[in-house]
């Protein structure tokens, strides 16, 4: 999750997705982000699912655990559970309902997924599909771009996961699993706030390693922006299959090895 636009969620949720899937483990991606740019990054593009086969049903009173799946790429083990726009309107009418915060926990504990891993797709404005998600989760992990609006904004965001996992009692709290800083550039001001030179991080802040150790998260190595990583989304392709030797794979190893780590 992010609350900041543009940070490369959905991105970062397909591969790690596919690193997962590729070590043998199965992986069902949720779509909670109304913009849908899950269908198209996971080779479903040319699919428009009916109200009943998207992710609403699930958040609607008369679900009957019928889990509106697609397979990703044609292959067994990887799914998805798609949303659009109309996702937006449906999370507005929840707020009124008895358990919002608790619906996607209760669907998934009512009606168990057989798969290894979920991975929530979140908006990039905290909203109620955030809670949800929150309160379903184990982990969270937060890409951001390394601007100093955005250390900020990601500042905001881990207190908001602590104070919210509080006030909704959740037991255990989700684990901030770390920050990825993501889509970097080859600008001075990305460098520094990374400490990646010897200058102070922009506008007086600590760099965003130092930041998040203050505070016992943990930062991923960086991931630099690359047209690549967007081709391959735009072809609804893994970037492992799309490009095998591109560097930024690596770096979505690490962070499913994380994942792997803490089963």
């Amino acid at each position: 999750m992010s609350n900041a636009g543009g940070s490369g969620k959905t991105t970062l949720a397909v591969n790690v997705g596919y690193e997962l899937f590729s070590a043998g483990f199965s992986v069902c991606l949720f779509g909670l982000d109304p913009n849908a740019s899950l269908k198209t990054f996971v080779g479903l593009g040319g699919e428009n699912p009916e109200p009943d086969q998207k992710i609403d049903c699930i958040l609607e009173d008369d679900f009957n655990g019928a889990w509106p799946l697609y397979d990703c790429w044609d292959k067994e083990g990887i799914q998805a559970l798609l949303g659009d726009e109309s996702l937006s309107e449906l999370i507005e009418r929840l707020s009124t309902a008895d358990r919002k915060t608790e619906i996607l926990r209760d669907r998934l504990e009512d009606y168990p997924l057989p798969h290894d891993y979920l991975i929530f797709d979140c908006p990039g404005t905290i909203d109620l599909a955030h809670k949800m998600a929150l309160t379903a989760a184990d982990f969270v992990i937060i890409p951001i771009q390394p601007d100093s609006k955005d250390m900020m904004s990601a500042a905001t965001l881990l207190g908001w996961v602590m104070e919210k996992s509080d006030k909704l009692r959740l037991r255990p709290a989700p684990r901030i699993l770390g920050v990825v800083p993501n889509r970097v550039q080859d600008r001075a001001l990305h460098r520094d706030n990374l400490g990646l030179t010897n200058k102070p991080a922009g506008d007086g802040f600590p760099t965003l390693p130092a930041l998040l150790g203050q505070i016992g998260v943990h930062c991923f190595d960086y991931i630099k922006d690359s047209a690549e990583i967007s081709n391959a989304a735009a072809a609804g392709m893994p970037l492992r299959a799309y490009r095998p030797g591109h560097k930024a794979n690596q770096n979505f190893k690490e962070i499913a090895q994380a994942l792997i780590d803490v089963r």
